[in-house]
């Protein structure tokens, strides 16, 4: 069950477009649960609820575009075998987690790479939408025709303008030979649209169907039914979406059937209905009508239930229903979700070793001095397994030290390049600090630099962050047109540079140089795990032009010689001119997409400045 609460979690933190999905969801069930406590109310008020319902649905893709995000943090376990990191580093092609996530995030055939299933959802998701807006499209253009190609009918306007006004907005009334029933259309220029027949009618018949047109125009159902079926069309997935829209067209009817009755026997009512079911089984209705055959049941219902409450809809209750609706807009569209793994605190906090004396000292030392590396530098030169000797460092570099770097007592600098550091203070970056501390027993040193820092650093700085695993921006490093263009490692060469294990063996370390005349890059042997890593730790650099992560997606498992240099953003003055970063890793065979995935940050919460000691 913990495995699947945090899946869920991270999916939901990952894909603003699921998270997007359930707050929709939220706002129909509120929408159906309003109206069904009001079920015994009048049909009026259940379609104002259902109607706000429906504009939170619509609203809510826009506004959380625009709106500025609030992240809800969802601690979840940590639980590797449970969810496969964007940026697993394995350099081992029998590797069973690189096997894992290549199955999922990566498929090479020719050259050719299949889309992340995120990426394949979305795509069917605006399909879909597509497709089911071609109907709503279709409608309007058929309602056009009949509009257009309808007959003035001057005994209906007659009988129109002899109604008891309610309308600011002249109301036109047409016939056409291809209409079973009546129907409305038209916003600013309302229309009534009844069938050839209807000249034949009864008086009453007529005046009844007229009564429930004009109510359909005050109240704006046809602008209300169409935005529904927009919603529809966008949710096409959803079915609660279709069945809040059901629901919506049955109550809109009801609610132009109890303007009807307040000069009409409700039986005499009931027969034109069933009259008009027939007239609807035998003939299609425009796509975009009203009406619906399968709603008359509920209808006549309705109409002969004597304790049914009938009338319109008050002022006050449609203000406050947009209130509300405005209210829960305003409350879900900025809402983020964020997954923030969370370790067993209490048994690691028990295996932490603990420090005999800790003296801490702000730096005088000029900024930029020492320690300038993230991961900890300006430690002492020979590592002492019982002694930590940090020397003007900031705070930051010390949280991606104790959280990153060294956390859980081991290197991990794979983990210190993925994870950026958000919403740190200035002041964690530009004043330094000196931390000299002598740990109980010899517990070396990197859990001296990571949990035992953490606790350190929790205590004296009274520091607390978390971790996020959200979507955003990456780069998808894949296979260029004609394959890669990279001299592979032969085996029993030398030793490749990696971050990940190479191949074992004898030999010496194969070359590598970073100095490119003032240029970016590199010239060395390595995996593609590796390449993406360094390129990736390379956005922390102020001149890089990348600006999100890097992610592999090549399906190259082996070692190839990388000869690869571009220019910075702000090229120093008589460096040569090197090709810009997409340019030179064309040079290699490869390329770059830009695409979204889960970026991993360490956020920033709480720290104070310690006293001296």
């Amino acid at each position: 069950m913990t495995r699947i609460v945090n899946e869920i979690a991270r999916t939901l933190s990952a894909s603003p477009a699921i998270f997007l999905v359930v707050k929709g969801t939220v706002a129909v069930m509120l929408g159906l649960l309003g109206a069904w406590l009001a079920r015994t109310n009048r049909a009026a008020v259940r379609h104002a609820l259902l109607a706000s319902a429906f504009s939170v649905l619509l609203a809510l893709p826009i506004v959380s575009l625009i709106a500025k995000p609030v992240p809800i943090t969802v601690p979840v376990a940590k639980d590797d075998a449970a969810f496969v990191p964007l940026y697993e580093n394995n350099s081992a092609p029998s590797s069973a987690a690189s096997a894992a996530f290549r199955s999922q995030a990566d498929s090479t055939e020719h050259g050719r790479s299949v889309p992340p299933i995120s990426v394949m959802l979305l795509y069917a998701w605006f399909i879909g939408t597509v497709i089911f807006l071609i109907p709503i499209i279709a409608g309007l253009l058929q309602i056009r025709s009949l509009r257009r190609f309808g007959l003035p009918w001057s005994h209906g306007q007659t009988i129109v303008s002899e109604l008891p006004p309610g309308l600011r907005r002249r109301v036109e009334v047409l016939v056409h030979e291809s209409l079973p029933g009546p129907m409305t259309c038209g916003v600013l220029r309302p229309a009534i649209i009844l069938p050839m027949d209807a000249q034949n009618w009864d008086a009453q018949d007529l005046e009844r169907a007229v009564v429930h047109e004009l109510e359909h125009i005050r109240r704006y159902d046809w602008a209300t039914h169409c935005l529904a079926r927009v919603a529809c069309a966008v949710y096409w997935f959803h079915p609660l979406v279709w069945t809040a829209s059901r629901k919506l067209e049955l109550e809109a009817e009801r609610s132009c059937d109890d303007a009807v009755l307040g000069n009409s026997e409700p039986a005499a009512y009931a027969d034109q209905l069933m009259s008009l079911a027939k007239r609807l089984r035998s003939r299609r209705s425009p796509a975009l009508a009203m009406a619906n055959r399968s709603d008359l049941s509920a209808r006549v219902g309705a109409l002969l239930n004597e304790r049914q409450q009938r009338g319109p809809v008050g002022a006050w209750l449609v203000a406050i229903a947009a209130i509300g609706a405005a209210a829960i807009l305003l409350t879900m569209s900025p809402l983020r979700m964020v997954a923030a793994p969370q370790g067993d605190t209490t048994l690691a906090a028990q295996d932490i070793p603990r420090w005999d004396a800790v003296a801490i000292k702000r730096c005088i030392d000029p900024p930029g001095a020492r320690g300038e590396g993230r991961g900890g530098g300006g430690a002492q030169a020979a590592p002492s397994p019982d002694r930590l000797m940090l020397n003007c460092v900031p705070l930051s570099v010390l949280v991606a030290s104790a959280y990153e770097g060294f956390a859980g007592g081991h290197r991990n600098q794979d983990k210190m390049i993925r994870t950026m550091l958000e919403k740190f203070p200035d002041w964690t970056n530009s004043e330094r600090f000196t931390i000299e501390a002598k740990a109980q027993g010899s517990p070396g040193p990197e859990m001296m630099r990571g949990p035992m820092l953490q606790a350190l650093l929790e205590d004296r700085f009274r520091l607390k962050v978390h971790e996020e695993t959200r979507e955003g921006k990456v780069f998808i490093l894949r296979i260029a047109k004609g394959g890669p263009k990279m001299e592979a490692l032969e085996p029993g060469g030398c030793i490749p540079r990696g971050f990940g294990p190479s191949p074992a063996g004898p030999g010496n370390p194969c070359p590598y140089t970073a100095e490119r005349d003032g240029n970016m890059g590199f010239d060395g042997w390595m995996n593609m795990d590796s390449f993406a890593l360094i390129m990736t730790s390379g956005i922390r650099n102020p001149q890089s032009p990348l600006d999100a992560p890097v992610l592999n997606q090549t399906g190259l498992t082996g070692f190839y010689h990388v000869q690869w240099e571009y220019s910075p953003l702000n090229p120093v003055a008589g460096a040569p001119l090197a090709a810009s970063v997409f340019t030179a890793v064309q040079k290699l065979g490869l390329k770059f997409e830009a695409g979204k995935g889960p970026n991993q940050f360490l956020v920033f919460d709480h720290a104070e400045r310690p006293t001296d000691n």
